[in-house]
């Protein structure tokens, strides 16, 4: 799907097949929680991924055990992962908080201004209350402009700004009010 994390990712430096393993491994392993959305004729139209907590993602995902970190090290792009280390680093977000995160929502090119990041986002407030969590963030770029008015429409605010990657980014947080009786 033509959505998936530009260069805009934390991700894309080290490579496109990196990045599919950690999300089919996020999804396989349990450490992810993804919600589609698509087409009568089953072509994908979005997709949203959540996680109850970010600071075990990337480990669960790519890191859990010798295998996955040697498929890691020597499958991920070397200057791609020097870059995205370096990015890490000079942002403040090397450690990340074990909370509840919206890691990444798509919406198919053909799709757009439509309803359907909408209707994924209550897809995602859905499955987290589901899943017990009251409050989640998620971060994206200033710039994303699309994303953020979406994000704003589905009450989330700015909790803090920071730059990453010569980028500004947003960190937003949402409470989810309770599910409404049955």
């Amino acid at each position: 799907m033509e959505t998936l994390p530009g260069d805009i990712s934390d991700f894309t430096p080290l490579g496109a097949r990196t990045v599919r393993r950690f999300y089919a491994n996020a999804i396989a392993r349990g450490a992810a929680t993804v919600c589609v959305t698509s087409a009568a004729d089953g072509s994908l139209l979005g997709f949203v991924m959540i996680t109850p907590d970010i600071a075990a993602l990337f480990p669960r995902s790519l890191l859990a055990g010798p295998g996955d970190i040697a498929r890691f090290v020597f499958g991920a792009n070397p200057f791609g992962l020097a870059r995205a280390l370096v990015a890490k680093l000079t942002s403040g977000t090397a450690t990340v908080a074990a909370v509840p995160e919206l890691v990444y929502l798509g919406v198919s090119v053909k799709a757009r201004g439509q309803g359907v990041g909408a209707a994924l986002m209550d897809a995602a407030h859905a499955e987290f209350r589901r899943q017990g969590i009251p409050r989640y963030e998620l971060n994206v770029h200033e710039g994303n402009l699309s994303a953020v008015k979406l994000y704003f429409a589905k009450g989330l605010s700015v909790a803090r700004r920071y730059e990453k990657g010569g980028h500004t980014m947003y960190n937003m947080t949402k409470e989810l009010e309770s599910a409404p009786p049955a």
